[in-house]
């Protein structure tokens, strides 16, 4: 199975309902913005960014889309400096197309850094992975899921 699936049958595995569009590429949120003209979201779109260390350790940081990262302080987090993914590292390792991580479903070596904002608004939009489709979900129905993953850390929306 691919991430896509991956995702749907965990979403179906624990009764969560969702959403499915398929649309054009969305690769940025310009693309995004033109899609919701489309379909009418009433969303709070997702940023997942994927990042490693010298070490080679695999990090996703989840937030909302007009969050950057704030690497001073994920070093005063986790206590390690981080650096975004290559391209490569997202396409072999998360198994998903840049620009289009999803925000769940990775490897459990890797660290999920969740950014509680994402539970503060009424619809949640993600990519699967890949650029021509979104997943739209409850908020409220996230947090369970991200607790499934055996490395994540929840931190305050002020990060």
């Amino acid at each position: 199975m691919n991430v896509q699936e991956n995702i749907i049958a965990l979403l179906k595995s624990h009764n969560i309902s969702y959403k499915l569009y398929t649309h054009g590429p969305i690769l940025n949120y310009e693309d995004a913005e033109k899609e919701q003209s489309i379909y009418k979201w009433e969303w709070i779109e997702s940023k997942s960014v994927f990042m490693t260390n010298k070490k080679g350790k695999y990090y996703l940081f989840v937030t909302v889309q007009w969050k950057n990262v704030d690497f001073k302080k994920m070093k005063e987090l986790i206590w390690v400096k981080l650096s975004i993914a290559t391209k490569e590292e997202v396409e072999e390792v998360a198994l998903c197309t840049p620009w289009c991580v999803a925000p769940f479903w990775l490897d459990d070596t890797i660290q999920m850094i969740v950014d509680e904002e994402i539970f503060k608004h009424k619809s949640y939009l993600f990519s699967p992975g890949i650029s021509t489709d979104t997943l739209q979900l409850d908020p409220k129905d996230l947090r369970g899921i991200f607790a499934l993953h055996k490395d994540t850390l929840f931190i305050g929306s002020e990060s």
